[in-house]
């Protein structure tokens, strides 16, 4: 099962050892990403959990692990994973506008679809499909009640940043939390006991 406290705990841990680090780390994958109008998203989250998981295994920080995650799967499973991620934007977006509960629940559902999917490919160089299956597979493993619990709190937090006051403190909240639940996302995969195969 998957032990939230000490998830939480040791990712918040980390995140305050090197905050400049994560969100530097997360700021130039989105600013490739969106560059790139998504089509290295998968690369780029590939590349952050290599420098997260290398970070919380063996305790040293290597950013440029970042662009290390440029493969073929990599970059077909990011724009699967952008591309139903701007639908599930769509659908339950503007389209919904007075009613931000459907949209927020597909991002929810296609954040758990996808919350181990980057790990295993950056860990064990799976294919996107396969690493989709057996990260779905994980969130039974480790408890499917307890990653339903994390994720919808991790989407509640990010959706609480919006209703900041002023645009620039939302982004600023909005992008801590964004690096805090990567960091979430690795100490989970890596507390399951999942290591390089």
């Amino acid at each position: 099962m998957l032990p939230l406290g000490p998830v939480l705990a040791q990712s918040l841990r980390l995140l305050l050892q090197r905050p400049l680090g994560v969100l530097a780390l997360l700021g130039q994958a989105l600013l490739v990403s969106l560059a790139s109008l998504g089509l290295l998203t998968g690369p780029m989250q590939v590349g952050i959990y290599r420098v997260l998981l290398g970070y919380i295994r063996e305790g040293v920080w290597r950013p440029e692990a970042l662009w290390g995650g440029f493969s073929p799967q990599a970059l077909v499973g990011g724009v699967v994973f952008a591309a139903s991620s701007l639908a599930a934007f769509a659908v339950g977006g503007p389209l919904l506008e007075p009613h931000p509960l459907p949209g927020l629940l597909g991002q929810g559902v296609l954040q758990l679809l996808w919350f181990y999917t980057f790990q295993l490919m950056a860990d064990r160089a799976l294919p996107w499909p396969t690493a989709l299956r057996q990260g779905w597979r994980m969130l039974g493993q480790g408890g499917l009640g307890r990653h339903l619990l994390l994720a919808g709190a991790l989407e509640a937090l990010a959706f609480l940043s919006t209703l900041l006051p002023w645009p620039p403190l939302q982004l600023a909240a909005y992008l801590l939390l964004l690096g805090w639940a990567t960091v979430v996302k690795a100490v989970a995969y890596a507390a399951l006991g999942y290591s390089t195969a």
